[in-house]
C-alpha cells in the first residue's frame, strides 16, 4: 500500500498514518472479520497498487494518539491494549482489546455526536463480542460491555438541547452475546471471508435509498422526506399544503462507502459498473 500526500502534509503526519504490514489469507484481524469480506480480498490481491493519502487518514492518526494516552494512564490491575489471538479453522482471529477490568470490557472511539443520537453502530457490539469471546478462552469471563466515546465534532452551543451530550463523552452500553452466539458468529464470518460475495452487502456500502424531500421554496431545510414519491404527495393532501410555494427534491440513492471511503474500488466490478467515471475520448485521431 503505498501513501501519498497530494496536500503536502508534514512529512510527520506522513509517516505516523503510513501502513507497512501487509495483509495476509489465513491471518485475519477482528476489524476485518466483522468487515466487509470483499474489501478484504481486494485488498490482499491489490496491496501493493492500493493508494491511500495521508489526508484521509487524519482521523484515524487522532484516535490512535487518544489511544495511547489512555494506554499509558489506565489504572494499575486493568489489561490493556493487549494483543490477543484464537485459532479456528485455518483462520487466526487477531485483536487488541482496549481495556479489561474486573469482568467489564471497554472500547474507545473517537466519534461524531451523531453516531449516539441516531444509535451506536452495530459494528461495535459485533467487535466487543469478538472480543469477549477472546477473553472468555483465556478463562477470563465479561460480564459487561461499554464504548466509551469521545465525541470530537461536539457543540457546546447545543448541550441543553433536548437528546444532546452536555459534554464531549459518552459511556454506553453495549449487548453481550451468549459464548454460543459469538461462536457462531465468528464460524460463519469465516465461512463468508473463505468464499466472499462479488458484492458487498448495502450494510456493508454504506447504502442510503432514494428519497424525495418536500421543500418550502427558497429553503434549503426539508418539511418532509418520504421514500416514495407517492408518500410525498399524500403528505401535501393530508396538510393541504400549496403547490404553488413547495418544491419536490429527488434525492437520488448511493453507496456512500463506495464512492467517498472505499481505498479499493477501482478494482471492484460493481463499483467500476455503476460509479466509474467515464474515460475522455482521445480526440486526436480527428484532429
Amino acid at each position: 500500500m503505498k501513501t501519498t500526500n497530494k496536500y503536502d502534509l508534514p512529512a510527520s503526519i506522513v509517516n505516523a498514518v503510513t501502513r507497512s504490514s501487509v495483509k495476509t489469507e489465513n491471518r485475519i484481524s477482528v476489524t476485518d472479520l466483522i468487515g466487509s469480506p470483499l474489501i478484504r480480498q481486494l485488498r490482499i490481491k491489490h496491496w501493493d497498487e492500493i493508494e491511500v493519502d495521508a489526508s484521509d487518514m487524519l482521523w484515524a492518526l487522532l484516535g490512535t494518539a487518544v489511544h495511547s494516552a489512555l494506554q499509558k494512564n489506565a489504572p494499575s490491575g486493568t489489561v490493556v491494549e493487549h494483543k490477543m489471538q484464537i485459532r479456528k479453522d485455518d483462520y487466526t482471529i487477531v485483536g487488541i482489546p482496549d481495556l479489561y477490568d474486573n469482568g467489564i470490557l471497554s472500547d474507545w472511539k473517537i466519534t461524531s455526536v451523531w453516531s449516539f443520537i441516531l444509535g451506536a453502530k452495530p459494528e461495535w457490539e459485533r467487535q466487543l463480542n469478538v472480543y469477549a469471546y477472546f477473553f472468555l478462552m483465556k478463562g477470563l469471563p465479561v460480564r459487561k460491555l461499554e464504548i466509551n466515546a469521545i465525541l470530537r465534532d461536539h457543540q457546546i452551543s447545543k448541550r441543553f438541547d433536548k437528546d444532546y451530550p452536555p459534554i464531549p463523552f459518552v459511556k454506553s452500553d453495549v449487548k453481550l452475546w451468549s459464548p454460543t452466539e459469538t461462536f457462531e458468529y465468528i464460524l460463519n464470518r469465516l465461512d463468508l471471508h473463505k468464499k466472499p460475495a462479488d458484492i458487498c452487502t448495502e450494510e456493508e456500502r454504506w447504502t442510503r435509498e432514494r428519497t424525495w424531500a418536500l421543500k418550502y421554496k427558497g429553503k434549503k431545510k426539508a418539511i418532509k422526506v418520504e421514500k416514495s414519491l407517492d408518500a410525498i404527495h399524500q403528505y401535501i393532501d393530508d396538510k393541504k399544503l400549496s403547490l404553488t410555494n413547495t418544491t419536490i427534491e429527488e434525492r437520488p440513492g448511493i453507496d456512500a462507502r463506495c464512492v467517498g471511503y472505499c481505498d479499493v474500488n477501482k478494482f471492484c466490478p460493481y463499483w467500476n459498473e455503476k460509479y466509474k467515471t467515464a474515460e475522455p475520448e482521445n480526440d486526436a485521431e480527428n484532429t
